[in-house]
């Protein structure tokens, strides 16, 4: 029977068995037929590694005690606000997706942190900026600045 334990690493397997199946599809230079590392070995390793950490979650959730059935029953319902929160943060997803370039990484992320929070019940000013904007700005720093990788600036700004 699948639990809210289980269904966790469930997810992340198909999520993950999904990804192999793309990461295996992914076109290989003609340069690179016999190179040992290639354009898609790193996420055939990340996929492999996915899988695995997948399936060792949920033989140790299987192997592990299971409780009375009275006490499971209560803890693991689902109720429908938290199906609506999940939901609620899967549209603030697809919209920071959508605005991504249009906003910019930094603007963006941040009000996507900010929205996420507040969807997930944080009410507290100081804890939905302190979380939000030094994370992004760390973020940005770190990727923009120490590694060298772009990320979209926004057409607002440029």
């Amino acid at each position: 029977m699948l639990n809210r334990e289980l269904l966790g690493p469930v997810l992340f397997l198909i999520l993950f068995s999904l990804y192999a199946v793309s990461a295996w599809q992914i076109p290989i230079m003609p340069f690179e037929e016999y190179e040992a590392v290639n354009s898609a070995t790193l996420p055939k390793v990340y996929a492999l590694i996915g899988i695995v950490v997948c399936l060792l979650s949920i033989a140790a959730t299987l192997f592990k005690g299971v409780p009375a059935p009275d006490t499971r029953e209560k803890a693991e319902t689902t109720s429908k606000a938290t199906i609506a929160q999940c939901a609620a943060l899967i549209v603030l997803m697809l919209i920071y997706s959508s605005v991504l370039e249009k906003l910019g990484f930094i603007v963006s992320t941040i009000l996507f942190l900010g929205c996420g929070f507040l969807i997930m019940g944080e009410r507290r000013k100081q804890i939905l900026l302190l979380a939000s904007v030094p994370v992004v700005i760390v973020f940005w720093a770190i990727m923009t600045q120490l590694l060298g990788i772009y990320l979209v600036p926004g057409e607002f700004w440029s």
